[in-house]
């Protein structure tokens, strides 16, 4: 991924962005979503694509308060890279943050931000789809969450999900997943990023 200012910025740093700043600030979700649905294990191939597996930055796991991090690189032929981040956190609320905020503070700007369908095995799903820029360089991200099966584009939902799964003496499991690939035109990004979530889903 590009950087306006020294050519140049680790996949790592940018997939660690996805972790700590991507929050959905809409109150919506999908309650009965599978949890096999997205959730899957990183898998070292999807489709055409083939993954590398990226150095979680040392202080990752202090930040999220989970050691359960995969951070990926994945490419193939012709095509330009996707990123793709994923936190898991079993009894903690905590490993889960709002990500946009960090972009900001990262000195990226999130130029857009919306909530849409894509379909998934045959079934529509609501993720998160953000704009993001630095300079001169554009990304497209798509993330979710999710709680105890169930798959939402907000944060804050997620957060209610785990809360009262809680106190209902649920055990407390969720993701957050998000993939970003460079913005070099939006239909062709779109397209990319929905062919990586219907084979990584699959």
């Amino acid at each position: 991924m590009r950087n306006a200012e020294c050519g140049v910025i680790r996949p790592q740093a940018v997939a660690f962005l996805a972790l700590i700043c991507s929050a959905g600030l809409l109150w919506a979700g999908q309650p009965r979503a599978s949890s096999a649905d997205l959730t899957s294990s990183v898998p070292a191939v999807v489709g055409p694509w083939v993954g590398t597996s990226l150095e979680t930055p040392p202080n990752a796991v202090a930040i999220l308060e989970t050691s359960d991090v995969s951070l990926m690189e994945y490419r193939a032929e012709g095509e330009p890279p996707l990123w793709l981040a994923q936190v898991g956190g079993v009894g903690r609320r905590a490993a889960f943050h709002p990500p946009e905020l960090c972009y900001v503070g990262s000195h990226y700007e999130v130029l857009e931000r919306a909530q849409i369908a894509i379909p998934v095995r045959g079934e529509s799903r609501r993720v998160m789809r953000l704009v993001i820029g630095r300079g001169k360089s554009r990304y497209e991200a798509w993330y979710w969450l999710t709680a105890s099966g169930r798959m939402t584009p907000s944060y804050y939902q997620q957060q209610w999900w785990l809360l009262m799964d809680a106190m209902r003496g649920r055990p407390m499991a969720g993701t957050l997943v998000r993939i970003t690939t460079p913005l070099d035109d939006p239909l062709r990004s779109s397209a990319r990023l929905l062919r990586f979530v219907e084979a990584f889903g699959s």
